[in-house]
């Protein structure tokens, strides 16, 4: 390859790197940062990587992977949020059985005064249910009328809060139910010995599941729901009575049952029937809101002198840092330690802004840091070789979450354990910031600014003119120590992906093309992605770099396994794909979602083959068996070679302290699509540009609960759719595990 301005030709990318760094682009003083960072000029200095060709092997080396450190978080004040609210408290029950509340008509009431005092919403746009108005019928009925409210829009927000008591029973024979349990809300007019009808029971479940579904799909998911009730307790007469707190929970008679006609399908919404969930599943189950309770399911919420302890410290946190400062996971992890309580936030979209339908972006991924008693320059960061850490990398501690206090620099000098990192000041560090790392009080908080030595992706990028604007953003991240990208002279350097250009007659320019090189793809007969770049674009070089830096974010986390195996046997954990339908048999309750009775395991020996109707999409669900002894958390993933998404199909919910129920008992199972994980179905579809299409479904499992959600990437793409016996100690593991998706279109 010639290059004009410097007179010389260049064989290898060694070579072009080099004089490039010569000669970038802009003027001889600087280069440019790559387009997915802050749009900033970045100087030359000593400080960066010879790339001499004597100094830059054939392949350059995958350690010392960094990314740039994040400009300085600068807060805007957001308007206040329009806010539609259902607010129900319940103190009086009309049944004498059941013990009378003192603090859950003051708790709605405290919520009401917050959203018009403090959040200046109109009274107009709240709607009170107390005591006797908050019957079944009534909280149903007003669920529904957000639906159908013209004022409205979509993607308003709308909350609904319920304080009072809450129950369990058991579920009927062969009910998808989490535990053989369905859980209630108690309205007014509840009845302890239930009827042969709907009349005096509770608010279930599956029906506020479809309520909020239907709601979601006129108002769109900017749903809030907030619980303070639990699902057991001591809010029957018969119990003895602690004078110190009162239960928002009973116990249901041993032989209480749901008659069959609350289950008919005369409530379950159009919108959530199996035609219309596997199509897009946008507001299925906890993708149609986000749930903050007041307590773990066998934990009992509490309220103390009049008030809810839940609501009473949510409305000291909120008034402390604002609506428009915390996202759902943060408010959980704000609040304070209650008593016995942990507080649960659950719902895909908990990663929002209260009340806020959009997302913060980009999303940063903050791990707590401790400082060591014995060895003050000594840290622990509290996250390790299961979020993807490795040694070599750096992170910036603060004293905030809002990233507005630099405390100082820490790096990762040893392998990191499962879940916990050992670090230790950044050697020539500024005096200054290691004093400051010395004394901060913690919490403090740390963002990772370096990978460490993790493997990136190799890519072959011809040696050609068209892509010197490319191969100068590769060289600017390599000059800062970000390898993310290793660029590789021939097929025989194993490259990841191959950088083609051909001239396309429908777009009269040459366009570029990504070659895949997976042999598990290829094995199936996908050879590339069908996605063109014009290079005619001026950005078209922007655009390749940002689209290889995502490449390398989904290699790394689709490639990543463990030092140590936690899924040593096949059979330790299974993993099943089936074909659902909806049940017929009126026993097992009608447009429920089952696995196929006829159908059989898809996922044969690591591969599961579907046969996609593009008439007719089908639904498809997954069940997750753990044979262990080990209680685990499990969070499931959907890598797409083709767009270079990662979506995903599960992910625990979030508590305080990482205190929840773990999604995958021991001997126990996970449904994902179907059952009561609140999840959707999915379908599968090719794109019009292939016949086949393949993708990998990653299973992360730990013992302790790790946040997978970080992991999740959108298409880079612009049409991207869709031993003496003693008491063992608790063994710190994690483990992954592949399942390949091999989509065909369906031939008549």
């Amino acid at each position: 390859m010639f290059l004009e301005q410097q007179n010389v030709t260049v064989h290898t990318v060694s070579e072009l790197l080099w004089y490039l760094q010569l000669s970038p682009s802009d003027s001889p003083e600087s280069v440019s940062s790559p387009s997915d960072s802050p749009k900033t000029t970045v100087a030359k200095s000593s400080h960066y990587k010879d790339l001499s060709p004597e100094n830059v092997p054939i392949v350059m080396s995958e350690g010392d992977l960094s990314q740039p450190r994040p400009p300085p978080v600068i807060s805007i004040d957001r308007p206040t949020p329009s806010i539609f609210a259902l607010v129900i408290g319940i103190n009086k029950y009309l049944d004498p059985g059941i013990d009378n509340l003192y603090g859950a008509v003051a708790d709605a009431d405290s919520i009401r005064d917050f959203l018009v005092q403090d959040l200046g919403i109109p009274q107009k746009q709240i709607k009170d249910l107390r005591n006797e108005e908050a019957t079944r019928n009534a909280i149903e009925t007003e669920i529904q009328k957000l639906s159908n409210n013209p004022a409205i829009e979509i993607n308003s927000a709308i909350l609904i809060f319920y304080a009072g008591h809450g129950a369990q029973t058991r579920a009927p024979k062969d009910w998808p139910a989490r535990d053989g349990m369905i859980e209630m809300l108690l309205p007014h007019d509840f009845a302890l010995d239930g009827s042969d009808d709907d009349r005096g029971q509770g608010v279930l479940d599956v029906k506020l599941r479809y309520l909020l579904e239907e709601l979601a799909s006129k108002k769109g998911n900017n749903i809030t729901c907030i619980f303070d009730s639990c699902h057991s307790g001591s809010g029957t007469r018969s119990d003895e009575k602690n004078s110190s707190f009162v239960v928002r929970g009973i116990d249901l008679p041993q032989n209480y049952t749901i008659p069959l006609s609350m289950f008919s399908s005369n409530f379950i919404s159009e919108s959530s029937r199996a035609s219309s969930i596997a199509k897009g599943s946008e507001n299925f189950g906890l993708l149609s809101h986000v749930l903050l309770s007041a307590c773990l399911p066998e934990q009992e919420a509490k309220e103390i002198q009049g008030s809810g302890v839940f609501t009473s410290a949510l409305l000291k946190l909120l008034r402390e840092y604002g609506v428009d400062k915390l996202t759902y996971e943060e408010v959980v992890d704000h609040l304070p330690v209650l008593y016995e309580q942990n507080p649960q936030c659950e719902g895909v979209n908990r990663h929002r802004i209260l009340f806020n339908s959009k997302v913060p972006s980009p999303r940063r991924e903050l791990y707590p840091v401790h400082r060591s008693v014995e060895k003050p320059d000594h840290f622990t960061l509290q996250a390790g070789e299961a979020h993807g850490i490795a040694m070599g990398a750096e992170f910036d501690i603060y004293a905030d979450r809002n990233l507005t206090s630099f405390i100082g620099t820490v790096t990762v000098p040893e392998p990191p354990s499962c879940f916990n990192t050992f670090c230790t000041a950044k050697p020539g560090a500024e005096a200054d910031s290691n004093s400051a790392l010395l004394h901060f009080l913690e919490p403090a908080y740390a963002l990772q600014t370096r990978l460490g030595e993790l493997k990136a992706i190799r890519v072959l990028i011809p040696l050609e003119e068209d892509f010197l604007d490319l191969f100068r953003l590769i060289g600017s991240d390599i000059q800062k120590g970000d390898n993310v990208i290793l660029p590789v002279d021939s097929k025989d350097d194993q490259p990841d992906l191959i950088i083609s250009s051909h001239y396309s007659s429908e777009s009269r320019s040459k366009v570029v093309q990504f070659e895949i090189m997976s042999q598990i793809c290829r094995q199936h007969g996908l050879t590339s992605m069908p996605f063109d770049i014009n290079l005619a674009d001026l950005d078209s070089g922007e655009r390749i770099h940002h689209i290889l830096r995502s490449a390398a974010h989904f290699y790394r986390h689709l490639n990543r396994s463990p030092k140590s195996k936690l899924i040593d046997k096949a059979t330790n954990i299974l993993l099943e794909c089936f074909k659902l339908k909806e049940s017929e048999d009126i026993d097992s309750f009608d447009d429920v979602l089952t696995p196929d009775p006829d159908g059989e395991n898809l996922n044969v020996g690591g591969v599961i083959t579907i046969d996609v109707d593009e008439k007719e999409e089908e639904p498809f669900g997954y069940k997750i068996t753990n044979n262990t002894s080990l209680n685990l958390y499990a969070s499931l993933l959907y890598f797409d070679f083709s767009d270079l998404s990662i979506d995903p199909h599960f992910l625990p919910p979030t508590a305080k302290n990482d205190i929840i129920e773990t999604p995958l008992p021991a001997k126990g199972c996970l449904t994902i699509g179907y059952g009561s994980s609140g999840t959707p179905p999915y379908g599968f579809s090719v794109r019009d540009r292939q016949d086949v299409d393949v993708g990998a479904l990653k299973l992360f499992l730990s013992t302790d609960r790790v946040d997978h959600g970080a992991i999740a990437q959108k298409s880079p793409f612009e049409d991207h759719r869709g031993g003496k016996k003693r008491k063992p100690s608790k063994r710190s593991l994690w483990d992954s595990m592949t399942v390949i998706i091999v989509q065909r279109k369906k031939h008549v």
